[in-house]
C-alpha cells in the first residue's frame, strides 16, 4: 500500500486522489456450443485487473497539473501503479479522458490502467545496488517483499516514495 496515502503512476503523483476508483477482476471462460448437447465450459484464468476512476484538477494550475498527467499518458509503455490500501500494480495507462464543465480552475478527468504482467519478475536476491532513479516501492513491487519489511531492513531509508542515492546497497530480505 502506497504509505504517503496519494495515488501514483510513474513521475505523476496526483496532487488529490480522485474521487471515484473502480478496480474490476476478471476470469475468461471459453464457451463450445455443441450440437444437441449442453454447453462445454472451459475455465480460461484469470486476466490482469482493470483500474478505471475519475476526478478533478482545481485551482489557477488545474490545466498544468492535466497536461503532466497527459505527458506520462502520451510516454506509454509499463509503470506501476499505486491507490491508496492496495498493493503497488505494474499497469498500462490505457485511456485518459479530459472532461470540462462552465466552472473555472476545475479539469474533471477520467482514466483507464489495464494490468501488465509483461516484464515483472519476481526476483530472489538478498540485496541490490541501487540506480539512484527506483523508490523503495519499486524494490518492493520488483522483490515481492512488502514495502514495510524493506524498510526495516534499510533503516537509513526514510521515505520510500523517494529515489534511493545512486550506489547504495540495499537490503531486500
Amino acid at each position: 500500500m502506497n504509505c504517503n496515502g496519494k495515488m501514483s503512476f510513474g513521475d505523476f503523483v496526483f496532487p488529490v486522489n480522485p474521487g471515484m476508483i473502480k478496480i474490476s477482476h476478471k476470469r475468461t471462460a471459453a464457451v463450445q456450443k455443441v450440437p444437441n448437447e449442453n454447453d462445454i465450459v472451459c475455465d480460461m484464468g484469470i486476466g490482469g485487473r482493470v483500474i478505471t476512476g475519475e476526478g478533478e484538477f482545481f485551482g489557477d494550475d488545474c490545466e498544468e497539473q492535466f497536461g503532466k498527467l497527459k505527458k506520462i499518458f502520451e510516454k506509454g509503455g509499463t509503470g506501476i501503479l499505486y491507490i491508496p490500501s492496495q498493493e503497488p500494480i505494474f499497469a498500462i495507462f490505457k485511456e485518459l479522458e479530459f472532461r470540462a464543465d462552465d466552472i473555472e480552475g476545475v479539469i474533471k478527468y477520467s482514466f483507464v490502467f489495464v494490468e501488465s504482467y509483461e516484464n515483472r519478475t519476481v526476483k530472489k536476491f538478498r540485496r541490490c545496488i541501487s540506480d539512484g532513479i527506483k523508490t523503495m516501492w519499486d524494490y518492493s513491487y520488483g522483490s515481492g517483499t512488502d514495502i514495510e519489511t524493506l524498510m526495516e531492513l534499510n533503516p537509513d531509508v526514510t521515505r520510500p516514495d523517494v529515489p534511493v542515492s545512486a550506489g547504495k546497497e540495499v537490503a531486500l530480505c
